[in-house]
């Protein structure tokens, strides 16, 4: 008897029945992660501008001459800016969110 024969104790009938794939069925497609790719272009844009604030030292020496003169009221309405842009960026993503489960539930 040889090592190739199909009734060898390696591979019985039985196990190469089990490891044969069934018919595929129809897969959910993949969600689109909305918030990751929202706040990912948040963070670019912050960087951006982050980055011509002091691309070159003449800007960066406009900054360094602005950030002193700022007020107490300057930097309350900059934290109530931030805070609504991060409210607003939070929204966007729910919508995207709402909408995306609204179009699988019409699929389905």
């Amino acid at each position: 008897m040889s090592d190739s024969t199909t009734d060898s104790d390696v591979f019985p009938a039985s196990a190469a029945d089990a490891l044969a794939p069934d018919a595929p069925e129809a897969l959910p497609r993949p969600r689109i992660r909305w918030a990751g790719i929202v706040w990912g272009l948040v963070f670019a844009a912050l960087a951006t501008v982050g980055a011509a604030l002091t691309w070159t030292p003449r800007a960066l020496e406009n900054l360094s001459m602005i950030v002193p003169q700022l007020t107490g009221t300057t930097l309350v309405a900059a934290t109530l800016m931030a805070l609504g842009a991060l409210a607003l960026i939070s929204g966007l993503v729910g919508l995207l969110r709402h909408a995306q489960r609204a179009a699988i539930r019409r699929r389905a």
